[in-house]
């Protein structure tokens, strides 16, 4: 499945013949490490996904990646394909603030803040950290996405996650994680 994935990814969007929406299931329905890196790292190519017919539905594809990241700040998966739980966390920051800007509904939101939490408070320290890190700290660059998150402040298990994120941007931390991807005038 993965030699499949890795001739898709080589073909360029403008030159490639269509993709069947069985086989993208597939892929991503997969538990091979480096089988779900590679589906995702198709799914982040528009051009690649403008390929898959039938189109594939965004609540689809918005499934797979919450999966997909889930997985990868659980496991930190050493691999070729796959993020590591630090680079699934800058990769979450930007679809994030991707579909924030896009004005995706609220539940998509709902749905990522809710897993965040749940890993959060599962997690020990070092994906604690890392989501302080490469999530939390980002997202709250944008004012609007920290008031989002208000609620981690009353919970005892986040409010250290809120805090670090809060310090963050209190003590001027700026990344270009969080910068606008969606052109002007759209």
């Amino acid at each position: 499945m993965l030699d499949e994935i890795v001739k898709e990814l080589e073909t360029s969007p403008n030159q490639g013949g269509s993709v069947p929406l069985a086989q993208v299931r597939n892929w991503m329905n997969s538990d091979d490490t480096d089988t779900l890196g590679a589906t995702y790292g198709f799914l982040s190519n528009a051009g690649q996904v403008n390929r898959v017919t039938p189109a594939l539905e965004f609540e689809e594809v918005f499934s797979f990646m919450l999966k997909y990241f889930e997985y990868c700040f659980r496991t930190d998966p050493k691999s070729r394909w796959a993020n590591g739980r630090y680079s699934a966390g800058w990769d979450l920051t930007g679809w994030f603030t991707q579909m924030w800007d896009e004005k995706r509904d609220r539940k998509y939101f709902e749905a990522i803040k809710s897993m965040l939490g749940k890993l959060y408070v599962e997690g020990d320290a070092g994906l604690k950290g890392c989501i302080e890190d490469s999530v939390i700290e980002h997202l709250f660059e944008r004012k609007p996405i920290r008031k989002f998150f208000d609620d981690w402040q009353g919970d005892p298990d986040l409010r250290p996650a809120y805090e670090q994120g809060k310090a963050w941007v209190d003590g001027g931390g700026k990344s270009p994680l969080t910068e606008s991807r969606v052109p002007r005038g759209t």
